[in-house]
C-alpha cells in the first residue's frame, strides 16, 4: 500500500484494493485501522460515498484494459478527490465499490484486538469475526469468542449476530461465545438485549445468558463483572457449568483441542481455572481440578471419567 499523508486518499487505496477478488493484505488493512481511529472514519466515509455514486457512473468509454492491472479512474475536485467518483473497470464494464466483508480469524491459542471507530474487540483463540465493511456498527461472530468494548451510538447501536440470533448493544461492554453447545453473552458494563425482536431479553452489568442448542428456554444468571472477559489473563470462572463447556472454553486458550467422554460432559464443575505457563504441566493438573482422569494421545486431550469415581 503507498505510503501517502492523506488518509482520504489512504482510504481510497485500500477500498480500491479490496475491489480485486487476489487482494489478500487483510494484516496489512487491519494495522492501517488500529493505528489512527480517524482511519476507520476516513474508511467508513469512503465506503458510503462509493454506494452512493451508482447513479453517476452509467456508461463511459473504456480504455483497453491493461492485461495485469486494473485501470483505476479518481475523479479530482477543489478542496481534494471526490471518493463518489471512484470506479473500477472490470472487463468492457464497470462495477461499483462492493468490498467483502472483512474477515479477521485467530489461530488456537491466539489472542487479537482490533480496533475500529466503533468498538474495540478483543478476540479469544479459534474464533472467526466478520465485520461488514459498509456498516462498522454489525459483527458476525462464526465461532469461537470476542470481547466488545462499544462506543456506544443512540442512533447507530452495535449489533453481534450469533447464528439465527442477534446480541444488540445498549450499553458498554459485553463478551459473546459462540461453539457447538450454543451461545453465551456475559455483560460487564451497560446493557446489551438479546434477540431485540424476538425473546427482548435485557441484560445489565453481571448478568449471563446461556442459550443452548438442546434446550428451548434460556438460562440468565449472575456472574462477577470481574470475571467477564478474565480470559485475556488466562484464567476463567465456573459456576456449575457443565464440563463440556469448560473443556471448550479451555481449548481455545490452550490451542489445543480437549474432547470430553459422554459420561462426564454434562457433570457440573464450581471453581476458578488459571492456565497460563507450562501447557504441559497444566494438563497434569487438569485432572486432579475437574476429577476426572485426562488422557493424551498425539496431540489430542479427552477428559475421561476417573476408574474409581462412581457417579
Amino acid at each position: 500500500m503507498t505510503d501517502r499523508g492523506d488518509i482520504r486518499a489512504q482510504a481510497v487505496d485500500w477500498v480500491v484494493a479490496q475491489t480485486d477478488p487476489a487482494f489478500g493484505d487483510w494484516d496489512g488493512f487491519l494495522a492501517w485501522l488500529e493505528a489512527d481511529r480517524a482511519h476507520a472514519s476516513a474508511y467508513e466515509a469512503v465506503l458510503a460515498a462509493g454506494d452512493a455514486a451508482d447513479p453517476v457512473i452509467a456508461q463511459h468509454p473504456v480504455a483497453d484494459p491493461a492485461p495485469s492491472r486494473l485501470p483505476i479512474w479518481r475523479r479530482q475536485a477543489t478542496g481534494g478527490l471526490l471518493a463518489a467518483g471512484i470506479v473500477a473497470a472490470v472487463g468492457l464494464g464497470y462495477v461499483n465499490l462492493r468490498p467483502q466483508p472483512m474477515v479477521i480469524q485467530t489461530g488456537p491459542g491466539e489472542h487479537r484486538t482490533v480496533t475500529l471507530d466503533t468498538a474495540t474487540i478483543a478476540l479469544n483463540g479459534d474464533t472467526r469475526l466478520v465485520i461488514d465493511r459498509r456498516n462498522l456498527h454489525l459483527a458476525t461472530l462464526d465461532r469461537g469468542e470476542a470481547l466488545f468494548d462499544v462506543k456506544h451510538d443512540e442512533t447507530h447501536p452495535f449489533a453481534v449476530k450469533v447464528g439465527d440470533d442477534e446480541v444488540q448493544d445498549v450499553g458498554t461492554r459485553f463478551d459473546v461465545t459462540r461453539d457447538t453447545a450454543g451461545t453465551r453473552v456475559a455483560v460487564a458494563e451497560g446493557m446489551v438485549v438479546y434477540n431485540p425482536k424476538a425473546e427482548a431479553v435485557r441484560l445489565g452489568p453481571g448478568q449471563t445468558l446461556d442459550a443452548r442448542h438442546d434446550e428451548a428456554e434460556l438460562r440468565v444468571a449472575t456472574a462477577p463483572t470481574s470475571d467477564i472477559g478474565s480470559w485475556r489473563e488466562d484464567r476463567l470462572s465456573y459456576r456449575q457449568t457443565p464440563l463440556s463447556v469448560v473443556a471448550a472454553d479451555l481449548g481455545r486458550g490452550l490451542g489445543t483441542q480437549i474432547d470430553v467422554q459422554a459420561d462426564v460432559a454434562t457433570r457440573p464443575f464450581t471453581g476458578v481455572i488459571a492456565y497460563g505457563g507450562d501447557k504441559a504441566l497444566f494438563l497434569d493438573r487438569l485432572g486432579p481440578l475437574l476429577d476426572v482422569e485426562v488422557k493424551r494421545d498425539q496431540g489430542r486431550v479427552t477428559l475421561a471419567r476417573k476408574a474409581d469415581h462412581r457417579l
